[in-house]
């Protein structure tokens, strides 16, 4: 009765909160592709190589980034995940609307600007957690981890392995050795990813490289942008903004 109950209500808040975010967040419909050598579709949002054509800059408003420009997309060789693992609220859509409006906030108010394609690119709940109504209006990767593994929920109905290596920051250093780890791969490998999607470490195969975030505004900042935390202080003339 409870599970129903949550069901029916995140049924009856997706319209109010799907018209909040229509505003402010455009997220690419990725198509899903079928890998050779594994069994599971894979959608191509969560690939290395992700290029989504997604943005959290509002079409509409956007003063401060008119007048800094949009800085080009940063490349980078793994996928950005929001992990709802241990969060209270586990209703993907409000989680990320709050997010891109704090995330927004500690960019403008440090007098930067989002890199073009700057988006969510997966979502990471508990198995023993979810709910199919908690990502209601969300058109992007869902990821469940269980007992057995990460496995790629996406599709309804529908659970296949991911073979992913993963790492969960939750400080800004943990972050920063995170990225560190992931690009320090060479040259060939991250070349290999990019077109196979398979990268051999000791005879395992690692389809792709994930960085999972909890909805923490400066870390999302620092991940999209590149920036260290000293340079994302907050001018005192840009407050408010």
């Amino acid at each position: 009765m409870r599970t129903c109950t949550r069901s029916l209500v995140r049924v009856l808040l997706a319209p109010l909160v799907m018209s909040l975010a229509s505003s402010a967040l455009i997220f690419s419909k990725a198509p899903l592709t079928r890998l050779q050598d594994c069994s599971h579709y894979y959608p191509t949002a969560m690939r290395s190589s992700a290029r989504a054509d997604s943005s959290w800059r509002p079409e509409t408003v956007d003063p401060l980034g008119r007048a800094w420009g949009i800085p080009e997309r940063i490349e980078k060789s793994y996928s950005l995940w929001l992990d709802l693992r241990t969060s209270k609220n586990t209703f993907a859509q409000m989680v990320v609307v709050k997010l891109f409006y704090a995330v927004r906030r500690v960019v403008d108010e440090a007098g930067k600007a989002l890199p073009k394609g700057a988006a969510v690119e997966g979502l990471l709940f508990d198995e023993a957690r979810y709910d199919r109504a908690d990502t209601i209006g969300q058109d992007i990767p869902i990821i469940l981890e269980s007992p057995s593994g990460l496995v790629n929920a996406t599709i309804q109905d529908s659970k296949h392995p991911v073979c992913a290596e993963l790492r969960a920051p939750t400080s800004p250093e943990e972050l920063s050795a995170a990225q560190s780890a992931f690009e320090g791969i060479c040259d060939s490998c991250v070349t290999t990813a990019r077109q196979t999607d398979t990268i051999d470490v000791g005879g395992v195969g690692v389809r792709m490289k994930a960085i999972a975030l909890p909805a923490d505004p400066l870390l999302w900042a620092m991940a999209f942008t590149g920036l260290k935390p000293s340079q994302l202080q907050s001018l005192e003339a840009n407050q408010g903004a």
